[in-house]
């Protein structure tokens, strides 16, 4: 997986060989695809590894919450998010790369299947904290949860488009800060 994202990283996904994911894993050049079929199902199975990590530390650190509010864990959460996107950032084109698949005849479902899965995970983990504030009463009852949870997760990868596009139109970090705590005050009970 560190050799993938290496070599997809230095190439790009279309220009990017299984034998250069080998030679960078240091095996011999047919190996790879001994454990892939291609480089498309390579780059699903990275995805996957990642959005896992990424929703097993959300669940990890709403277990570990203690006596943290609602409103407390949601920035918490956000920002875990926002620092995974910053350390992740030179892999931004990656990324849409990997959207992009979503439209390949003979992955296209699994694609999609595999982002509407990860996008309910990181949705469902939201939604449940949206939902302890509203019955603690920090939340306002009538707030959305499956609405709001969407927005937190939508505005982040909205302002990486912006900043893929031009750095100059967004500062990643600062922008979805300011935007999530307005998000979270108009929650606010």
């Amino acid at each position: 997986m560190k050799a993938a994202m290496s070599a997809f990283t230095r190439k790009g996904l279309s220009d990017c060989r299984m034998s250069d994911i080998a030679e960078d894993a240091g095996l011999a050049r047919g190996t790879a695809y001994l454990y892939f079929k291609s480089k498309e199902q390579l780059m699903l199975n990275m995805y996957k590894l990642y959005s896992s990590r990424m929703l097993k530390s959300q669940q990890a650190m709403l277990a570990k919450a203690g006596n943290l509010t609602a409103r407390q864990l949601l920035d918490r959460a956000c920002q875990a998010c926002l620092e995974s996107a910053v350390k992740h950032r030179r892999t931004f084109g990656l990324w849409f790369q990997f959207l992009a698949l979503g439209s390949s005849p003979s992955l296209g479902k699994t694609v999609r299947d595999t982002l509407a899965e990860t996008y309910r995970g990181h949705s469902a983990y939201f939604e449940d904290l949206i939902e302890k504030g509203k019955l603690s009463g920090e939340f306002h009852r009538r707030a959305n949860s499956r609405a709001v949870a969407a927005a937190l997760v939508g505005l982040l990868e909205g302002l990486m488009i912006r900043q893929y596009a031009d750095p100059a139109l967004t500062d990643l970090a600062a922008d979805y800060s300011v935007l999530v705590a307005l998000i979270l005050d108009g929650i606010s009970a």
